[in-house]
């Protein structure tokens, strides 16, 4: 397997396959709506990549940069794909591009109540095995709480924060009312 990352863009072979896995591998609370990502993955937004193993198609990723961290948004592997391995090669593809950088991403809280509750302990495994540790910080978002991962080293509240600011602008952050909570 050879991994590579190509940015998106309308004409790109896949285009529809990566607008269709967007919308079937995430919950309508963790999505930007549906014109923002058409608009952003049509005009090539930077951080948009479509994965390859070769010219074969394996999924796609969506990352943001803030100083010396690499943030994955969006990660997903073509259905047809999962559980054959690609998902820990292209961790390890990420991080030979990203060496410079820490990686953090954003799960869901492992929350016993919740339905999927397997799934999301099944996920955070996956990335333990994929060298990912715990940050100690949850997200508090409008909708959920989300548990923050890093590879690559460690990271303070302050810095958090600063990001988000960063990605959303200082009113989106406010408006969003996201907190920064440590997992006691």
């Amino acid at each position: 397997m050879t991994i590579t990352f190509r940015p998106l863009n309308q004409r790109d072979i896949n285009y529809s396959k990566v607008i269709e896995l967007f919308f079937d591998a995430f919950p309508n609370v963790q999505r930007l709506p549906t014109w923002v990502v058409k608009y952003r993955m049509r005009n090539g937004k930077n951080g948009f990549d479509v994965i390859y193993d070769h010219n074969k198609w394996v999924g796609f990723l969506y990352t943001k940069e803030y100083k010396n961290i690499v943030s994955v948004k969006f990660f997903a592997i073509s259905e047809s794909l999962r559980s054959t391995g690609y998902g820990s090669k292209v961790m390890d593809a990420m991080n030979e591009k990203y060496s410079d950088k820490r990686i953090v991403l954003t799960i869901e809280e492992l929350d016993e109540k919740k339905e999927n509750y397997q799934q999301r302990v099944k996920r955070k495994a996956f990335y333990e095995k994929n060298g990912f540790s715990s940050t100690g910080f949850i997200l508090r978002e409008p909708a959920e709480r989300q548990e923050m991962l890093i590879r690559g080293g460690t990271i303070s509240q302050e810095e958090i924060e600063a990001m988000y600011k960063h990605f959303l602008g200082n009113l989106l952050f406010s408006l969003l009312k996201i907190e920064v909570l440590k997992i006691e």
